[in-house]
């Protein structure tokens, strides 16, 4: 580690990479975590827009991200209660003052509250995550999703040859390449997408590596829809990344049940994760009635 001018050792942060998937799930795939930072594909294919790092310290995994001039920490991982208050000093001598936990489940809300700090805990709702039931985006039964079903009804009428296939090393390239083709036509306009090229580029170069899975369509020979994600644990799964032709009717709904039924049918839950704040996303989102939300706070620190 390093020593700074006023002679305390602090922490030191290394960038994410793919060989500690391992160390990471040592600490996140747990049965009672279900959020979407807990798929270390997220934090590894987005580590450079995020610019993610991450230390161990008394037993604790504890990552930092730094989004310009907006630096917090993730809720710590692992370690004992009775250390928090020493890993707490911590990041106070490395940050320099006062910080902000992010990203707080409601199963460490008691564990954090502990601290006893002046803040009080504040919800994050543009990051709560949406996970649905996975038979029922399988099986989209019930009055709840006629529209759903009726958007997947028609899809098959006007594509009666299409073909579902799993992602495998046969298809990366042209999975990638409509992924790629999707991305450019619209960064003229947002820009911001440029990250979500390159964090699909990070995940079909790792895609084994990373322990993904995803599925795709194809019509009249092409790739026109992919689907992929990582499991959390041996009952949610995390879809990281989707993409579809949205000029072809039903296909987002195609390619969301058909990912359900074969590629994740081992999984109780799906989690699809955040919609940002996003008004047209969330009604999306809604409507696709999750199960439950993972909700999280925020925790300043003084």
């Amino acid at each position: 580690m390093s020593l700074p001018e006023r002679g305390i050792f602090i922490l030191e942060f290394k960038e994410v990479t793919v060989k500690d998937r391992q160390l990471f799930e040592s600490y996140l795939n747990k049965p009672y975590h279900f959020g979407s930072e807990c798929a270390f594909t997220n934090l590894y294919i987005w580590r450079d827009y995020w610019h993610t790092w991450w230390t161990e310290q008394f037993g604790f995994l504890l990552i930092k991200v730094q989004l310009e001039d907006d630096i917090f920490y993730l809720q710590p991982f692992g370690g004992k209660d009775e250390d928090l208050p020493l890993l707490v000093k911590e990041i106070k001598e490395h940050h320099g003052g006062p910080f902000e936990f992010r990203g707080i489940y409601e199963c460490s809300l008691e564990r954090l509250g502990r601290l006893h700090v002046e803040e009080e805990f504040r919800e994050a709702r543009n990051s709560w995550d949406y996970v649905y039931l996975q038979e029922d985006l399988a099986d989209f039964k019930g009055r709840r999703y006629h529209g759903q079903k009726n958007h997947y009804n028609a899809f098959k009428k006007e594509n009666p040859d299409y073909v579902f296939e799993t992602i495998n090393p046969e298809n990366y390239a042209e999975c990638l390449n409509f992924g790629e083709e999707w991305c450019k036509e619209r960064m003229k306009e947002d820009p911001s997408i440029y990250w979500e090229l390159r964090a699909l580029q990070e995940a079909f170069v790792n895609f084994e590596a990373l322990g993904l899975r995803g599925g795709a369509i194809r019509i009249n020979g092409k790739i026109q829809a992919f689907n992929l994600g990582k499991a959390i644990n041996n009952e949610v799964c995390d879809q990281n990344i989707e993409k579809a032709n949205h000029e072809i009717r039903g296909l987002y709904a195609a390619i969301q049940t058909e990912c359900a039924k074969n590629v994740w049918p081992d999984m109780k839950y799906i989690n699809r994760e955040e919609d940002m704040g996003a008004e047209g996303l969330r009604k999306a989102k809604e409507a696709l009635h999750p199960a439950f939300m993972v909700k999280k706070y925020n925790l300043l620190i003084k």
